[in-house]
Order: C-alpha cells, then structure tokens, then sequence
C-alpha cells in the first residue's frame, strides 16, 4: 500500500486545523456541517477528510481521458471526479462554502508538486482558468484563483513557480450564445470554447494552466491556444479532478451519461 508523502502529510494537518477554526468561527452564527456527509459542527468530519485525502494522494496523467485536447498536453489531476473529491468541489463552487478551501488547496498543491519535476527548469506561471463571467456573477469568487492564492500564501507552491491571471474571457460580443458548456455534447465542446479566451502572458514565459475538472479537454485547450497565441509555452496542466471518459462518445445531441455510483454529475 502506498504511504503519504509527508508534504502530503504535513498539508492535511494544516487543512485540518484551518477548517476547525472556520468551523469554530462560523458555528457561533451559522450551523456547520460536513460538505460530504452532513455530520454536524465541522466542515468535513474526519472520515470525509481522510476518504478525500486518500483519493488524491497519489495524481496520475489524464490527458487520455480528454478527447478534444489537441494538441496533446501532459495533465495531472490530483483525483477523480467521484465521491468526497467531487461533493467538496459542488458544495465550493456551488454552495458557496469557502470553508472547504483549506483541504482543496492541499489535494492541489500536491498534484502540482507531483506534476512539478516534469517541468522544464526555471520559472514557470501557474496559470488558472478564468470563471466565466456569468458564473462570477452567480457565485461572487472565482474557485480555481481562491485555491491558487490559498496555496501560495500557505507557502506549498513547487519552488520557482508564481501564480499570474494571464487568461482573460474575452467580452460578452465574443463569446456565442447557447447553453452553458456543461450542458453540451462533444460537439457542441468543440466549438464553443474556440476564441473565447486571451492571454496576456509575455512571450517565452513557461506556462501551466490550472483548472478544477477536465471532462473532454476542451478548454484546457482553448486556454493552451491563447497562451500559445502570446508567444508563450504551454509545459502541462495540472487539475483538480477529471472526470472518467464515457464508454459511448459524446455527440452534440447526446442525452447526460447517468452518473455511476459515486460519480456526481457535472
């Protein structure tokens, strides 16, 4: 059996004691409960955590799993998207609960350690993928940016590297109307993502983009083409969960996959 590593180790506690703080704090106001498994009075009780801990302990390469990334590109995701993994990142992103942002900057920080020693020397730009404007709206913060900056201020970023918001979606006029990317089939991913993004990253910069959950791949390669576009060099992404490849391709008419057991739809 595998044993933690002790970056990894020393992570845990440290998410550990900032989410009983939270939790201390926000209790006096507001009832607190387990994201996963609702138990009362913590943000994620022991059992959720160390399930959760245990799912990303070890990133494995995904880029198998995302079709539409072209031109290929090493992805390292610090788990699947199932279970605790996926239940902390529905209740961040949709419920608000920042709460949880301690223990996700510590499932990324370890993908991004793992993914680090394959990196050309020197510095390199963690690059996050930008929110879309409509969902900033809705949830008021931008998810993949608060983990980013969590883990630099917590100081468990690889040595050499810096966090820079070098992806802009371009205006309203330049992105096409239609459902939200979630909702669409491979096609409908292929096309839509195509030009929405800009970069203002300086040429010759190392770049690896961060996002929360590659499903086909699609946007990790909008962001690769407008870094690229910039005279920038796409070395890899690292995300925080990807999600199993369907066993039937996606079409742009394809009814939603139901979720298997454990896997929580997108």
């Amino acid at each position: 059996m595998p044993t933690t590593p002790p970056c990894a180790r020393r992570l845990d506690r440290a998410a550990t004691r900032a989410l009983d703080r939270l939790a201390e704090a926000a209790e006096v106001l507001v009832p607190v409960e387990c994201a996963v498994c609702r138990a009362p009075g913590t943000a994620l009780c022991r059992p959720c955590r160390l399930l959760l801990r245990r799912s990303c302990t070890r990133p494995f390469e995904a880029s198998s799993a995302a079709p539409l990334l072209d031109p290929p590109l090493p992805v390292t995701a610090a788990g699947r998207y199932a279970h605790e993994l996926a239940g902390c990142l529905l209740a961040f992103k949709n419920a608000g609960r920042t709460d949880l942002t301690p223990v996700l900057a510590a499932c990324l920080a370890t993908a991004l350690r793992s993914a680090a020693p394959s990196w050309p020397p020197g510095p390199v730009l963690l690059v996050p993928v930008p929110t879309a404007p409509s969902a900033l709206r809705r949830r008021w913060f931008d998810p993949v940016r608060v983990l980013l900056e969590d883990c630099a201020r917590r100081g468990v970023l690889p040595a050499g590297t810096t966090v820079d918001r070098h992806l802009r979606h371009r205006g309203a006029t330049g992105l096409r109307p239609g459902p939200a990317q979630k909702r669409l089939g491979r096609a409908g991913r292929r096309t839509r993502p195509a030009g929405s993004l800009r970069a203002t990253a300086p040429a010759g910069a190392r770049c690896v983009v961060v996002d929360d959950v590659l499903t086909t791949g699609a946007t990790l390669a909008e962001a690769a083409r407008a870094l690229r576009a910039g005279g920038a060099e796409v070395v890899g992404a690292v995300v925080l969960a990807a999600v199993r490849p369907p066993a039937v391709p996606l079409t742009a008419d394809s009814l939603p996959a139901r979720p298997e057991a454990g896997e929580y739809p997108l």
